[in-house]
């Protein structure tokens, strides 16, 4: 070969080089920038969020038909509490608010209004009595704005305490009051989680899995999360379990699960939802092996505890899932 052609053939070598590391960072520094923009995007959701929770909501109008003279006087009380306050110390939110006065109260909410009285007083655990206290002022304005249609609602707060009270008892309000608070918070992802939430519930629901319209909106409710939350581990929980529950779907779920766990290799659901999957599949010791690497990544998690002494006893359901988006007590 020439020396010409040699050094020609060494500058496109070269050049092809270049190119490829160029690339390459590109990718990186994209996916780094992706990840960045992700944890902005739940760090404002929480500040939103938190002021969400914790400001005080508007008086509603409530007649006697629904509560005694001291009831209506507490609930206002409770409703109207603002938490956004700098506090020194945690309030004696029980006595704050006259709750003693209040004995009578309708059935639906019987239960919060006494857990309430039982959590919070003098000297009250703050995250305990906080996340009482959401759960009740959630229950009361889904009470007295039960007559009004979602689309009628505009209230950002009243949206939240309605999600927050359905989400359970009544899914597809929870998620109709989602679909609305992101139609006025376009960027809220909290609003984008409860949507995924839900519509797990729905399409899970029944014991053959077998609509197909609800996996396809669980699907779109998980993309449309994705786009401001894709660090979120829990939203990571909710696409591998759907995975997982969905009908002739094990292989497909497996593999997304073994994905997961090399592309998050710092976070545990990965290997413990393949785990999952390969038990479901009847490869129990496979199963061992994934929840062995799981059990590494977090010592501590009490799941991955749970499921390995089961396989090892012989359950037939050593695996459980936790999807409640539940934690109320970080917004304080």
């Amino acid at each position: 070969m020439k020396k010409r052609n040699v050094i020609i053939l060494v500058g496109v070598l070269l050049s092809a080089a270049i190119l490829w590391w160029g690339l390459a960072q590109t990718q990186e520094n994209g996916s780094e920038e992706a990840g960045a923009e992700s944890e902005n995007h739940l760090a404002e959701n929480q500040e939103k969020m938190a002021v969400l929770y914790q400001a005080p909501r508007e008086s509603i109008a409530a007649s006697g038909q629904e509560g005694t003279r001291e009831c209506i006087e507490f609930w206002n009380n409770l409703r109207g509490f603002d938490l956004t306050r700098q506090q020194s110390e945690f309030p004696d939110i029980k006595t704050i608010t006259k709750s003693d006065r209040c004995s009578t109260v309708p059935a639906p909410l019987k239960n919060l209004h006494d857990h309430f009285n039982k959590t919070c007083g003098p000297n009250a655990n703050s995250s305990q009595c906080l996340v009482a206290l959401y759960h009740y002022r959630a229950a009361l304005t889904d009470f007295l704005t039960r007559n009004l249609k979602i689309e009628q609602i505009t209230d950002p707060k009243v949206l939240v305490d309605k999600v927050l009270a359905n989400r359970e008892i009544n899914p597809e309000l929870s998620i109709k009051a989602a679909e609305k608070l992101s139609e006025l918070e376009p960027n809220l992802y909290d609003a984008k989680k409860a949507q995924v939430l839900g519509r797990l519930f729905m399409a899970t629901k029944n014991s053959a899995g077998t609509n197909e319209d609800a996996w396809g909106a669980l699907d779109e409710a998980i993309k449309s999360a994705k786009e401001l939350g894709g660090s979120d581990p829990e939203l990571l929980e909710a696409e591998l379990m759907s995975e997982l529950f969905r009908p002739n779907n094990l292989q497909r779920a497996e593999e997304k699960a073994k994905d997961a766990s090399e592309d998050f290799p710092g976070e545990w659901r990965g290997p413990y939802f393949a785990a999952w999957a390969l038990f479901k599949e009847g490869r129990g010791q496979e199963a061992l092996d994934y929840l062995a690497e799981a059990q590494k990544r977090e010592p501590g998690n009490s799941r991955i505890k749970e499921a390995i002494e089961g396989i090892k006893k012989g359950d037939a359901s050593p695996f459980r899932g936790d999807i409640s988006f539940s934690d109320l007590s970080r917004y304080f």
